[in-house]
């Protein structure tokens, strides 16, 4: 006998809390696809190098669209000017592009990590964590090119630049599954 399919129920949309910090996740992801599309756009990249490049910011620009898609209405669609101006100049030469993008890569390794401990919607702290996972990859590959090392990236020192959230700290729980 077949079984229906099961279903799940709609999730809830992100507290304004948690929208403030997914809205900066956002302007931060915006940024950081802009900075590697500056690099693709420079002309000093071809072959393997260019299309990781070009994937890398692809994937920014997928997780920025995936937050939008969560906070609806709160996203702001706008990159951090600040971040993208802290390495825009940094953009247009091979080993020094390379080293600013690691560290803007462990820099949102760590500031993911930071709003994922602040959220208290699921599906956003999903969404989160499979951001985290992704950038930790993309520093470990950065790592292994030339002129950089594994350990710059595997020992990621970087700090978060996530804003402090508008929530009032709640005690940490345990959600089962």
């Amino acid at each position: 006998m077949p079984t229906a399919p099961l279903r799940s129920a709609p999730s809830e949309r992100p507290n304004a809390a948690d929208s403030e910090l997914l809205a900066f996740a956002q302007g931060a992801e915006l940024a950081v696809h802009d900075l590697y599309t500056k690099a693709v756009d420079s002309g000093r990249f071809t072959g393997d190098e260019l299309t990781m490049l070009e994937q890398f910011a692809a994937h920014h620009l997928a997780y920025a669209q995936s937050i939008n898609g969560l906070i609806g209405k709160d996203a702001t669609n706008q990159r951090n000017e600040g971040v993208y101006s802290a390495y825009a100049s940094q953009m247009t030469t091979g080993s020094s592009a390379y080293r600013a993008l690691q560290a803007l890569e462990n820099t949102l390794v760590a500031t993911h990590t930071d709003i994922l401990s602040k959220l208290e919607n699921h599906d956003a702290a999903v969404l989160v964590a499979s951001i985290i996972t992704v950038e930790a990859r993309h520093a470990a590959v950065f790592g292994g090119l030339p002129n950089l090392n594994l350990a710059s990236a595997l020992d990621n020192t970087a700090s978060s630049i996530a804003p402090a959230s508008s929530a009032a700290a709640t005690p940490e729980t345990t959600v089962a599954p």
